[in-house]
């Protein structure tokens, strides 16, 4: 009987501490996934269903561009660093900018520019920059990944 109540304790403690272990990776700051790792441009999203209502559109990545990285700083600073392919006018290897993130809200603000969040994982971050339209909303889609 003592083996049975053993076997039944340490089956609760597994399920309790898998469960828990989820949650905390669920409930992750963005700000750990923003600066965890340097991002790039992504050219074909992950997961389209996260993407908001109205006429979506995708920033089109320009192929001087795409081999730009980008790391957010936990002291509200971006550096983006411009790789070997230069755009018109981009003469320096980096540019430093501000940013700041409202987890309540949902709004990254880069620049001065204020974006809405709609998905952010480790593997994407995706942010639209939404505008009236005719008919609705038009809604610009970034992605990092």
């Amino acid at each position: 009987m003592k083996k049975i109540g053993r076997f039944f304790a340490a089956a609760v403690l597994i399920v309790f501490t898998t469960f828990t272990a989820c949650k905390k990776d669920e409930n992750e700051e963005i700000i750990d996934i923003i600066t965890s790792k340097t991002w790039k441009l992504g050219l074909t999203d992950l997961n389209t269903r996260t993407n908001p209502s109205g006429n979506n559109t995708y920033y089109a990545v320009l192929e001087c561009e795409q081999d730009d990285t980008f790391t957010f700083r936990a002291d509200g600073t971006m550096v983006r660093t411009f790789g070997s392919k230069k755009c018109d006018g981009d003469t320096g290897t980096s540019k430093t900018i501000n940013y700041s993130y409202n987890k309540e809200t949902k709004e990254l603000m880069i620049d001065g520019v204020k974006y809405s969040v709609v998905e952010e994982n480790r593997s994407q971050l995706k942010y639209t920059l939404t505008t009236p339209a005719t008919s609705g909303v038009s809604n610009k889609i970034y992605l990092l990944q």
